[in-house]
Order: C-alpha cells, then structure tokens, then sequence
C-alpha cells in the first residue's frame, strides 16, 4: 500500500504491523474479513483497515481464502478424513 496512512489521534505517519491478516472465522465465509493492521509509533493507537487480503481461490474445492493460509475447507475435510480412519 503506498499511500501514507495517518493516526487519527496524533497526526504521525502509522506503520504496518501485519498487511492482509485474517480476522473471524475461516468457516463462516460472510463473517470472515481481512485487514492491514498499523500502529502510531508515537502513540501506540492500533488502527484496523479493511483490505482484500490476497485472496486465492482453491484448485480443488473453490474456496476464496487468504493466500497466506491453507485453505480451511481442504483442511477441516483432511482432518475429519483422518479422524473417521
């Protein structure tokens, strides 16, 4: 993201902690959201912004997901796979 993004409370430059992390449950796709995460070096405000997160599609079941995580779908299957052995 190339443009600046200023704290609300005290007017300095945030910085980005964390840029597409995902927030609610992987499970519930309309609840699920993804944001950049940025804190005021001067005042420690934490200030979510809304993103797209890279999102992927899954090959195999068509999931869109974050691209930094395994498709929770394939892995909850694999894991009840795996329990019903």
């Amino acid at each position: 993201m190339s443009e600046k993004m200023i704290c609300p409370v005290c007017n300095k430059e945030l910085k980005l902690r964390e840029e597409g992390y995902p927030m609610g449950s992987a499970f519930l796709k309309a609840d699920r959201v993804h944001v950049n995460i940025y804190e005021c070096p001067e005042c420690h405000e934490v200030h979510l912004y809304a993103c797209d997160g890279g999102q992927v599609t899954c090959p195999k079941c068509g999931t869109l997901h974050n691209a930094k995580e395994a498709c929770p779908v394939c892995a909850l299957n694999a894991a009840l796979d795996e329990a019903s052995k």
